[in-house]
Parts: C-alpha cells; sequence; structure tokens
C-alpha cells in the first residue's frame, strides 16, 4: 500500500513538472497593438456603449487612420455622444473585430448598431498597413487571374443562395427576388475589393444589403470566406499575407 501511494506521488510530482515546463518554455501570445476604449452613451433611461478600437502609440500613421472622426464618418467622438443624448438615435453602438494582424498589415471590422425610424445595422471592412496607415489594396496578395476568380466564384455563390432562399421562401415577392438577382449581377469588382478583410483561415469578403428594412428577411448571406488554400496558386509576388 505504502508503496504504492509512493508510486502515486512520484507520478503526479513528474507531471507536475512537464506541465511547468511546458508553460515556461511556450511561446506566448503577442500582444495586440490595438486595444478598447469604452464609451457610455445616454438618453434618459436608454444606455449603450460604444467600443472604440484604439491604436497603440507606437503606430502614429494607422492610429490617425482609425481616429474617431475617420471611424464615424466625419464626425468627432464628442458629437456622436451628444446626438445621442438628444435622441437616443445615430450610432447606438459600436464593436469591433480585429480578424488579422501580421508586422505588416491589419484587418479590423468595425460594427455599427444605428437608429433612425427603425433599428439597423452595418459593418466596415478594414485592412491598412500598419506602418504606412493606408489601406493596403488585395491585389497586393493576389494576381489579377486570382482576383478575377474570386470575383467570378463571388458572385455565382452569392446568386446561388438568392435562387436557394427564392425555393425556400415561395412568399417572397418577385420584384424583392429581381433586384436581388440584378444587383448582383450589375457587382462591379471594385465594389467587392471595396470591403474585404484577411482572417486566420483565408479572404473573407461582402457587400452591402439592398432590400428594405421591412424585407431584409430575404437578404441573402453576402459573406464569403475564400481559404488560403486555395488562394495560394494565385499569390502575386508582393504578397506578404498569404505564403
Amino acid at each position: 500500500m505504502k508503496y504504492l501511494k509512493g508510486l502515486l506521488i512520484a507520478v503526479v510530482s513528474i507531471f507536475l513538472i512537464i506541465c511547468d515546463g511546458y508553460t515556461q518554455t511556450r511561446p506566448s501570445q503577442k500582444k495586440s497593438i490595438i486595444s478598447t476604449k469604452n464609451v457610455g452613451l445616454s438618453y434618459e433611461q436608454q444606455k449603450d456603449t460604444l467600443r472604440i478600437p484604439v491604436v497603440a502609440d507606437q503606430y502614429p500613421a494607422l492610429k490617425k487612420a482609425l481616429s474617431d472622426k475617420d471611424i464615424f464618418d466625419g464626425d468627432d467622438l464628442q458629437a456622436e455622444i451628444k446626438n445621442y443624448k438628444s435622441c437616443g438615435c445615430g450610432i447606438t453602438a459600436l464593436n469591433y473585430e480585429v480578424t488579422f494582424e501580421s508586422d505588416a498589415v491589419i484587418s479590423i471590422i468595425l460594427y455599427f448598431d444605428t437608429m433612425a425610424a427603425y433599428p439597423d445595422e452595418y459593418q466596415k471592412y478594414l485592412t491598412f498597413n500598419i506602418k504606412t496607415g493606408e489601406v493596403y489594396p488585395i491585389g497586393k496578395e493576389i494576381s489579377v487571374n486570382g482576383l478575377k476568380w474570386i470575383f467570378d466564384s463571388y458572385k455565382s455563390t452569392v446568386r446561388k443562395r438568392i435562387i436557394k432562399d427564392k425555393e425556400g421562401n415561395p412568399d417572397e415577392d418577385i420584384d424583392d427576388f429581381n433586384e436581388l438577382k440584378t444587383t448582383i449581377d450589375s457587382l462591379g469588382s471594385q465594389e467587392l475589393f471595396g470591403k474585404y478583410v484577411f482572417t486566420k483561415k483565408g479572404i473573407k469578403l461582402s457587400t452591402e444589403r439592398i432590400l428594405p428594412h421591412v424585407v431584409q428577411a430575404f437578404e441573402p448571406d453576402r459573406d464569403l470566406i475564400i481559404p488560403y488554400d486555395k488562394l495560394k496558386i494565385y499569390k502575386a509576388a508582393t504578397a506578404v499575407v498569404i505564403k
């Protein structure tokens, strides 16, 4: 019995030593250059929060590119707070997600909730050169042939979703259905490639919704992630994200 007890203690001790060694030697996760500033909004009994991304001071160009006025389309933070306080409307909430971050490039999605005649939401997809603060074009990573393949793949995928949604929702108005088809058929590459981010798995693209609020239930999923494995053959010579 004493032998078994001693053996058990020895095994546990070895396990703890191994775990401690692993904890000390495994690489620590890189700290993001983006931190969060929480700003409370108040209108009568209504409360909301803006979670604003703040760039570290070591990256002044990027900090300028993500200033309050750039985030809020020309308005400063105090103007947003004042507007909410007067009516509980305008931008009622902000959140964000850093979808990709390397030493050279960062991608971030801003999620806005708004209130006017009815509640709504929208997103901004942003990808920057960290050093210069300039928008990082997808053409830096993907060849011309690759961009055409992505563009065709996106249109084909969303078009199939539109048709599938119509089959599953026979009550959908034919005019709304035709408008969705027309919009995706006339989609321009500049519009599509203006709304993309890098993620851990691949490149995520999206386009704006077009249906009115009352029929947005018929709006198809407009997000598409294309895995990096499918993009390697289209890698541009200037690529720093796609390996």
